[in-house]
C-alpha cells in the first residue's frame, strides 16, 4: 500500500470526523470503535477494515455506499464536499444527511454524463 494511498485514506476521516465537529471520542462512542483505532485510522498508522468502513458509515448515518463513494472521490483528488452556508446549521442529522446523498449525486452526474447531455 502507497503511503499517499494511507495518506488519503487518514486525511478523508480526519475531515469527514472535523466537519462535524465530532471528538475522537465521539465517533468512537456513534460508531462502536475505540478512541485508538479511530486515532491510528486518522493519522495513517492502522488501515480501515471493511467493517470498520461499515461502522463509521453507520456512525455518519449514510449507506456504506454512499461513505465508499465519498472515500474513492477523495482518492481521486477530489475535496470532501463541505457546506457552503451557515443557513445548514439549523438542519437535523437525516436532513443533513440527505443534502450530503444529493451532493455526491451531483458530483457522480458530473463524473458519469457528458457535457452536452445535461439539461440547464
Amino acid at each position: 500500500m502507497s503511503d499517499r494511498l494511507r495518506e488519503t485514506i487518514a486525511g478523508f476521516l480526519a475531515r469527514a470526523r472535523a466537519q462535524r465537529g465530532w471528538t475522537l471520542r465521539q465517533l468512537a462512542e456513534r460508531s462502536g470503535l475505540s478512541v485508538a483505532y479511530v486515532s491510528e485510522l486518522e493519522h495513517g498508522r492502522k488501515l480501515p477494515t471493511l467493517e470498520a468502513l461499515e461502522q463509521l458509515a453507520r456512525a455518519y448515518e449514510l449507506p456504506l455506499a454512499e461513505f465508499l463513494r465519498a472515500l474513492a472521490d477523495s482518492l481521486d483528488g477530489s475535496p470532501l464536499p463541505r457546506p457552503s452556508c451557515a443557513d445548514f446549521a439549523h438542519l437535523d442529522a437525516e436532513e443533513r444527511a440527505e443534502l450530503e446523498r444529493f451532493a455526491a449525486y451531483l458530483r457522480w452526474r458530473r463524473r458519469t454524463m457528458p457535457e452536452h447531455t445535461r439539461e440547464g
